[in-house]
């Protein structure tokens, strides 16, 4: 097997021991917050990306912008977000999360990498620090000029 082969399965492995570990905790930790998969997804998004208008939801999430609607206005009546007037066009309302959704998105953010906490005590200090260079580096070579995923 070449060096590539290799690396590329060794990448594969640790991408699928990460999601699924990181999936399972997720998992868990939405079953006692009464959302929805597609609904944590929406709040999860309009965490990283700000005030969001339907649009960009329904764009991002790949349903129709009744859909998005409907989940949206589920989602304000539950208080998780709330509807805002945009500062560019007060025709255009933005959704933005409530002090309740950004508290949900960080603590399902925190319980999808619990498990992670577990592998430092696992290595020696210069394996942390070999782990940390490389995962540096294929960070680098992910991420665009302006650092965003490409």
């Amino acid at each position: 097997m070449s060096s590539q082969d290799d690396f590329l399965e060794t990448m594969e492995i640790w991408a699928s021991t990460y999601l699924f570990h990181s999936l399972t905790e997720f998992f868990n930790y939405l079953k006692i917050s009464d959302l929805s998969m597609l609904q944590a997804y929406a709040l999860t998004y309009i965490y990283y990306n700000g005030p969001s208008k339907i649009s960009d939801i329904c764009d991002h999430m790949m349903v129709s912008v009744a859909a998005a609607s409907q989940m949206v206005d589920r989602l304000e009546k539950q208080k998780w977000v709330r509807r805002i007037s945009s500062a560019e066009d007060r025709r255009v309302r933005n959704v933005v999360l409530s002090d309740t959704g950004e508290s949900f998105v960080k603590q399902s953010i925190s319980a999808r990498r619990s498990w992670l906490q577990e592998l430092p005590p696992q290595l020696t200090i210069e394996q942390q620090v070999q782990v940390t260079e490389s995962l540096k580096i294929l960070i680098s070579l992910s991420r665009d000029e302006t650092g965003a995923a490409k």
